[in-house]
């Protein structure tokens, strides 16, 4: 009797097992990075979510990834369909794992590498060896540094501020690190005047795409042109506002991604030592 029970647990587990994954199939995921807790993520892409699914006929979840490690790895094993983040993601997913650039937020991105005067530090070279304060990986900015400095062994000491660029400043004023990397637009709009004056430039990156979506291979091509349209002169551009304030003050519509903008843009891809 024992046995017969047993035996039947295990075949409902492996019922389980093939029932599952067709019920995961039969919705697409849409996520972000974990910036921001699980509620406050629901209320930024929830109606951006309600909207993609009403417009597919398709069951569209917003599901928050926990943390950045979950993130990392649901990325790598393609969990996520439908991905709104930096385009460093953008472009390792088009390379990793044949997704598509979609949409992105107008204007650019870029980032300063500055030091305080105060070291005496005229050339990015002269960091090798002390602190720099950086978002953790995988943040763009902190992948920016590590870009800047190929050699392993020819590196500053990155220390980690978690918090935004407005904590890793107040860090690298307080003598946490002699250096930091933040926005350019967080250093020439953000940054009071008194700020700036304490601190010199020592190299502004190349400008990258801005934040955007991108669609797993699995979306069917009509579907995908669904998207970019209601995204780009649909009322998607509605649904997308609360992003829009978060991350794009001036912005009133996403603007359609070309997939060559993400050629040279992997930079996760330069920065295996990081885990990718």
């Amino acid at each position: 009797m024992a046995y017969k029970i047993k035996r039947a647990m295990i075949n409902l587990g492996l019922m389980a097992a093939i029932v599952m994954p067709g019920m995961v199939s039969a919705e697409l995921i849409f996520t972000a990075p974990p910036r921001e807790t699980p509620e406050a993520g629901q209320k930024l892409y929830g109606p951006l979510a309600e909207h993609l699914s009403g417009l597919l006929n398709e069951k569209v979840a917003y599901q928050h990834p926990g943390n950045w490690r979950k993130y990392k790895k649901d990325m790598q094993k393609g969990v996520y369909d439908i991905v709104f983040d930096g385009p460093h993601f953008a472009a390792w997913r088009m390379q990793k794992k044949q997704a598509e650039a979609a949409v992105k937020l107008p204007g650019q991105l870029s980032f300063v590498l500055v030091a305080r005067k105060d070291q005496n530090i005229s050339d990015k070279k002269q960091l090798i060896g002390k602190k720099v304060c950086t978002l953790p990986s995988p943040n763009l900015g902190a992948m920016t540094v590590y870009s800047m400095y190929p050699n392993q062994m020819s590196q500053p000491k990155f220390t980690f501020i978690k918090g935004g660029f407005k904590k890793v400043t107040k860090s690298m004023m307080a003598g946490k690190c002699v250096a930091s990397i933040m926005r350019k637009s967080f250093f020439t709009k953000k940054l009071p005047q008194e700020t700036r004056d304490k601190l010199v430039v020592l190299e502004i990156s190349k400008p990258y795409v801005n934040q955007g979506m991108t669609l797993n291979a699995r979306i069917p091509a009509a579907k995908r042109k669904m998207i970019i349209e209601s995204l780009t002169k649909g009322e998607g551009k509605n649904a997308a506002r609360p992003l829009f304030e978060r991350f794009s003050a001036n912005a009133t519509s996403f603007i359609i991604a070309e997939g060559k903008e993400y050629d040279e843009l992997n930079l996760l891809k330069k920065n295996n030592m990081f885990g990718w």
